[in-house]
Order: structure tokens, then C-alpha cells, then sequence
């Protein structure tokens, strides 16, 4: 097998769009025309684009599921469906994947944790490792990429990190590290579920910030594969195993102090060199800025130094920096937590040749690189934010990082590389009130995260410039971002948010008014079903007419009204047509009936209605009782949902059916569960609660919970038809 070496750095930006060499031309992203200046270098002041074109630069098609979502018209995103040759399809990378860190070479002190570590991963249990920042996590998790252990995976070694990654966006990730496609598509959630069943690899996920629930689903996207996180705070409490990272043992600070002074400690130097690492906490970050201090200012290893502080150390080492490199700090700060390239950090900071400053702030421990880019060390912001005014070089950085995204807006690539600075920005602008950069920066960062598949990103955004909407008082910018998020919401089947979104969308266009806005509301919105209870009940009341019901004819290309059932074509006015004079018949036959026998027309009303009712009305199918199914503890081994037969659906049948609905293993009590359907003749399938909208497929399909108490899992499939069928399994924890 041949293995995939990719760096690390490069997944959290896949390509949206690689100069055109995508093997599906529908779903080539185009551009507009060129950039007006190679890709490198600072934002040009002098250059404006017109307001106009600052949406809609980049164009294209982005597959999902049975839709295409069509990007860059002005009046939002456009839905359409899509054809079996137009659905792309992803297929599996080479095995084994290699997706591996820089290695950590020289580990000290980490031995205890390393063997707990190896224990959870042949136990088969996903482990958390906790800790402050400064403690060693990271490198803990890229020394253990590269451990011999991990060549038991058969599909391969994934390092990623989930910073500021949403729960959607992180699962993306996942499924990118092992799948590939030709053209620009985003797989639905089945899909991802699907792709990652089977694998088996070591997964490796760092600066995750999920609350428990969702850390617990990432687990089982990959149910075969092994986990290891790491997290500021203890997150998970009912599955896996936790690890708390603290400071290391005196031996080994004292081992690491004498690596990073770069020279032997002297005898009477390694009693005081004890003592500052107890001091320090024994975190390896405080300790190699403590070393740096020693080896840059040429301080003493002495008495005095072994009882300093971690915010002394901080404090001194900021002193020391010249005004070049205070100014580096100072535009670092203005997006904590974001890594920037040189080429940002300068334009920001507005100091030429960067390149020496920043390496001597890494030698000292105040900045932390990463390949090309950049960020402060733990603390080194905080330590600022009492000293500066941060304020002036956080609207410097907005402004900045706005110009710069009008300067890149045809280049998708390079703006979903920035796009967690361009995201932090916006969410400065919003803190700041900058409205207009607020809808700015979203309108050009979301030609780049639809595509690019970072949709959970993309919601983000959307709900930041739906804020700056409404403040600013903008209702067409409201109208937009209204049709965006609903348009988002139907391709990954959430019709009730979808039908909300939109059916706003389309009476704010209206009333502005904006008639090509209206319009592209309008039709999206007729992709949402309406709601089953509505189509059932108007069905009911008004339109079966002697056991025909005319809203079951085909209807082409119409976009139903916000809460109004879709009218029936031509042919079902030919049936009602033909229905009214069989009726008007019937009253003929009723007055001669009457005047024959001489009962009152009442009677013979109730006499005749009664008798088409029981001969035209189909029977009902019965109402399956729910069915209860118990669970046991799942240990740490998921069942084989293949070992279970599914019945074939039948064909043609418009009603929906359940075919299996059930708790994998069976058993007496359980932490964690899988719960395995399938249906057929459904259009939607929803499992509450918690799990919400579920791809209504007629192969077993499995979905992991964990309640914290005994639960019942309600599986509700709705037809064609209208119609829909129910089941219940109960999940119990004792």
C-alpha cells in the first residue's frame, strides 16, 4: 500500500478550487477574472473594487446530497436538483494515511502518561488528555503520532487540530482526511457516517472545545477507530478514559531547563534550578521562558531567579523586547488565539522586515510557531492587556483584513486559508459595532466556506451578519442572510428551520420591494415540504374526494406560498370536475327516490352518504404499537449492524414503512448505544430526541447515543403519501 503524507497544516484549508483542473465541470468554482496582484504580499490601499462586485466573485456549483447549491448571485444562493450525474461521489484514499505532525524529538518526562495512553488505545477506549495551556499537551500528541504503536492502524495515523472549529466543521475534517472527490461537493451527514464506519485508524484531534455531547458523537462517526483529544478543561465524564496532563517531575524540568540554557548546569547550579521549576509548576512552556530569560539577559541561575514567578518571568521577557518587537506582540494581540504568516503580521504591525523579530520572540518563549505561521504564547495577551491599549490595533487589524479580503475575493483557496483570521476579525468588527465590516467580511469569507465545506463556519458567519442586519436597520441585507441560512438549512434537511428562513426571506423582498430576490426566495423555499400535519389535515377537511385525493398528482416547477398546501395541476381540476357531477347526479336520484318512498331528503342524504363513504374510503392501515427493545452495556466493541437482515422495501409504494428500528447490543443496561433503522417509501425520517433529522434510507443505518438516563427513541418516518409510520425503542441506563 502506499502511504498519504499530508501536512498537517493543509487540511484545515482544503482546496476549494485548484485552478481548474476538477474533473466535473459542473462544479468548477469561476472566477470573475484574475487577481489584480500575485498572491503574496500586503492589501493595496489605493485599489477599490466597486461596491457591486464585492459579491459574487466567485461562482459555481457545490453538490450535496440530491441538490446542487449554486453560489454567487446577487440575490443569494440558488437550489436546484440535481441528476445522477451531476451528485458527486467520494471515493477513499490510499491506506494507509499518513496525516502527521512535525515530530517532537527529545520528549523528557513524559513516560507515565505515554504508557497510559498505549493502555486506553489496546483497550479500545478513547482517552482524553486535559490540561492548562503550557503543560505539554500538544506535544504529547505529536511525540505520540509518531510512537511505533501506531502502525497497527491499517487505514492510517490523522493529527488535526480543532481549534475554533465548529462540531460540524471538525467532522468534515475527519471525513477529508480519508476521502477524496474530483469535483466540489460536501458530503451529507449519512455520508459521513457511512465513509468513516470502517475505518481503522488513530485519530488525533488537539485544542478541541466541544461540549461532552458532541465530543461523544465525534467518537462515533468513526466507531473503529481509536481517539485521542486533547482539552483545556476535563470534558468527557461517562465514556473513555481522562488524563490529566500536569507539570512535569523536578528530574525532568531540571533535564529541560538545561536543554533550553543550551549549556551544563554547574553542581551549585542544579539545587536552584529544582527550585525554580517547583516554582514554575514544572509546566514546560514557563520553564523554557524561564530558560530563555537566562539564556537571552544573561541572568544568574542563582538564589534570586529560583523563586520567580510565572508572571515575573512573562514580565521581563516582555521588557526586554525592542520597539520592532513590541509592535510584532501588540499585532498578534489584536487576534489572539489566530496563527498569522509574516506577510499579515508586518502589514499590521506596519514594520518592515519582520523576520528577525519574530524569530527572536520565539527563541524567548513569547510567540509559538507553527511551520509559517504565528501566535502568542499562553498568557503573553493577558500580560499585555494590562499594560496597552489593544483597542487601536484591533480596528487596525479589522480594516486591514477587510481590505485584504476585497483585494483576494476572486481567490477562494487563499481566502479559506485566512479564514479562521477573517472569521475573528468579523467577530471583532461585531464587538466593535462595525457593522458594515461585519456584513463585508461574511459576504466575501462564505464564497470560500461553502465550497470549502465549512459550513458549521459558515453559520457563524451568517449569524454575525444577520446581528449586523437587524442593528444597522438593512432589511435587504437582512432579506439575504435570511435566504442564505434557509437555503443552508434545506440542504442539510432541517425543512422547519428551512421553511421559517425563507418564508421571512420572501415577505421582507416583497415589501422592500425586490423582485429578483423574491423570486430566488421563492423558488428555494419550494424545495421544503410542508408540514405533514398541515398536508393531512387540508387533505382531510377538503380535497379526497370519493377516496381520490388530487394532492398526490405531480406537480412541476411550482413554489408553494409560506403555510399554503401546493395547488393540484390540470388534472385534478378534471377530477373534481367529474367528481361535482357524479354528486349533482346523485341528488337527482335522491328526489326521486324521496318522492317514491316518501322519506324526507334528510334521511335519505344521511342514507346515501353513508353508504359512499363505506364503499369509497380505502381502509386504513393499522397502527403498529410501539415496540420496545432493551439494551445492554455496550463495552468498548460496536455490533456488526450487516449481522441483522433487512426486509426489502416494496417497490413503487408511496407509504412510508418502517423495516427495522432497534438498540444494538441487547441487553439488560448500557453507557453508550447504537440505534439502527431502516424505513422505506420515506421522504423525511426524523429520531427524537436529541438525534433530530436522519437520512430516511432502506439500508441499516446506525446512530450512537449515550442518555444519562433511561430513554425512549421515538423513529418517525413521513411518506409521499403524507401519511407516517412510528416506532419507539427504549434505551435503559441504570
Amino acid at each position: 500500500m502506499t502511504a498519504q503524507d499530508v501536512s498537517p497544516d493543509a487540511y484545515p484549508v482544503r482546496r476549494a478550487y485548484d485552478g481548474g483542473h476538477h474533473s466535473s465541470g459542473d462544479t468548477t468554482l469561476k472566477l470573475d477574472g484574475p487577481d489584480p496582484d500575485p498572491p503574496s504580499g500586503g492589501p493595496d490601499r489605493e485599489t477599490q473594487a466597486p461596491e457591486p462586485s464585492l459579491y459574487g466573485a466567485i461562482t459555481g456549483r457545490v453538490a450535496i446530497g440530491r441538490y446542487l447549491l449554486e453560489i454567487g448571485d446577487p440575490s443569494g444562493a440558488v437550489i436546484r436538483e440535481a441528476s445522477r450525474a451531476e451528485r458527486e461521489h467520494t471515493r477513499p484514499r490510499p491506506a494507509p494515511v499518513l496525516l502527521l505532525p512535525t515530530l517532537i524529538r527529545g520528549l523528557v518526562g513524559r513516560e507515565a502518561e505515554l504508557a497510559t495512553i498505549i493502555s486506553a488505545l489496546d483497550a479500545g477506549l478513547p482517552l482524553e488528555v486535559s490540561g492548562e495551556p503550557g503543560t505539554g499537551k500538544t506535544a504529547l500528541l505529536r511525540h505520540l503520532a509518531h510512537h511505533p504503536r501506531t502502525g497497527s492502524f491499517a487505514d492510517g495515523v490523522v493529527y488535526l487540530s480543532a481549534r475554533r472549529l465548529a462540531f460540524d466543521d471538525l467532522l468534515q475534517l475527519i471525513f477529508e482526511a480519508f476521502h477524496e472527490s474530483g469535483g466540489i461537493c460536501k458530503p451529507t451527514d449519512a455520508e459521513i457516517r457511512r465513509g468513516l464506519l470502517d475505518k481503522q485508524a488513530l485519530i488525533l484531534v488537539d485544542d478541541v472545545r466541544l461540549a461532552e455531547e458532541e465530543l461523544e458523537q465525534v467518537f462515533g462517526i468513526a466507531p473503529r477507530s481509536a481517539f485521542v483529544v486533547a482539552t483545556r478543561a476535563r470534558c468527557l465524564w461517562n465514556e473513555g478514559r481522562t488524563l490529566a496532563l500536569n507539570g512535569l517531575p523536578a528530574e525532568a524540568g531540571v533535564l529541560l531547563l538545561e536543554r533550553a540554557i543550551e549549556r551544563p548546569l554547574e553542581a551549585d547550579e542544579r539545587s536552584d534550578a529544582a527550585r525554580l521549576c517547583a516554582a514554575l509548576g514544572g509546566q514546560p512552556l514557563r520553564i523554557l521562558q524561564a530558560a530563555a530569560l537566562v539564556r537571552e539577559t544573561g541572568i544568574a541561575l542563582d538564589g534570586s531567579i529560583a523563586v520567580m514567578r510565572p508572571e515575573d518571568v512573562l514580565t521581563d521577557l516582555v521588557k526586554s523586547a525592542d520597539d520592532k518587537q513590541r509592535r510584532v506582540l501588540l499585532a498578534l494581540t489584536a487576534l489572539p488565539g489566530v496563527p498569522l504568516e509574516p506577510t499579515h503580521i508586518s502589514n499590521i504591525a506596519e514594520v518592515t522586515d519582520v523576520e528577525p523579530s519574530m524569530l527572536a520572540l520565539v527563541r524567548r518563549g513569547l510567540v509559538v510557531r507553527s511551520r509559517s505561521r504565528h501566535q502568542l504564547a499562553s498568557g503573553v495577551a493577558d500580560r499585555l492587556r494590562r499594560t496597552d491599549d489593544l483597542k487601536p490595533w484591533v480596528n487596525r487589524a479589522i480594516t486591514y483584513f477587510t481590505e485584504w479580503a476585497v483585494r483576494y475575493r476572486r481567490s477562494p483557496n487563499l481566502l479559506l486559508e485566512q479564514s479562521e483570521a477573517l472569521l475573528r476579525a468579523q467577530e471583532c468588527a461585531a464587538d466593535a459595532r462595525r457593522w458594515g465590516e461585519v456584513l463585508r467580511l461574511g459576504q466575501l469569507v462564505e464564497g470560500a466556506l461553502i465550497p470549502g465545506g465549512r459550513w458549521g463556519a459558515w453559520a457563524l458567519a451568517l449569524d454575525r451578519c444577520l446581528a449586523a442586519a437587524k442593528a444597522s436597520g438593512d432589511r435587504a441585507a437582512e432579506a439575504w442572510v435570511l435566504h442564505q441560512l434557509g437555503s443552508r438549512a434545506v440542504c442539510l434537511d432541517e425543512p422547519g428551520f428551512a421553511r421559517d428562513a425563507l418564508g421571512q426571506a420572501v415577505k421582507l423582498r416583497e415589501a422592500l420591494p425586490d423582485p429578483p430576490g423574491a423570486k430566488a426566495s421563492h423558488r428555494n423555499l419550494g424545495f421544503v415540504l410542508a408540514p405533514v400535519s398541515a398536508l393531512a389535515e387540508t387533505r382531510d377537511r377538503s380535497t379526497t374526494w370519493f377516496g381520490f385525493d388530487p394532492g398526490v398528482l405531480p406537480i412541476r416547477d411550482a413554489a408553494p406560498s409560506l403555510g399554503r398546501v401546493p395547488r393540484a395541476n390540470g388534472y385534478a381540476a378534471l377530477w373534481l370536475a367529474a367528481a361535482a357531477l357524479l354528486f349533482l347526479g346523485s341528488f337527482g336520484y335522491l328526489a326521486f327516490d324521496a318522492e317514491r318512498t316518501g322519506r324526507s331528503w334528510l334521511a335519505a342524504l344521511r342514507s346515501t352518504g353513508d353508504k359512499a363513504a363505506a364503499a369509497v374510503i380505502p381502509p386504513q392501515p393499522p397502527v403498529a404499537a410501539p415496540r420496545t427493545d432493551t439494551s445492554v452495556e455496550l463495552d468498548s466493541i460496536a455490533a456488526d449492524p450487516s449481522a441483522t437482515p433487512v426486509p426489502q422495501p416494496t417497490s413503487g409504494s408511496d407509504s412510508s414503512r418502517i423495516l427495522i428500528f432497534t438498540v444494538r447490543p441487547a441487553g439488560a443496561a448500557t453507557r453508550w448505544a447504537q440505534i439502527c433503522y431502516a424505513v422505506s417509501g420515506a421522504d423525511q425520517a426524523r429520531i427524537e430526541p436529541g438525534i433530530g433529522a436522519v437520512d430516511p434510507t432502506s439500508t441499516l443505518s446506525c446512530r450512537r447515543v449515550a442518555p444519562g438516563r433511561t430513554t425512549t427513541y421515538q423513529l418517525t418516518a413521513y411518506g409521499r403519501d403524507g401519511r407516517q409510520a412510528s416506532e419507539q425503542v427504549v434505551v435503559l441506563v441504570r
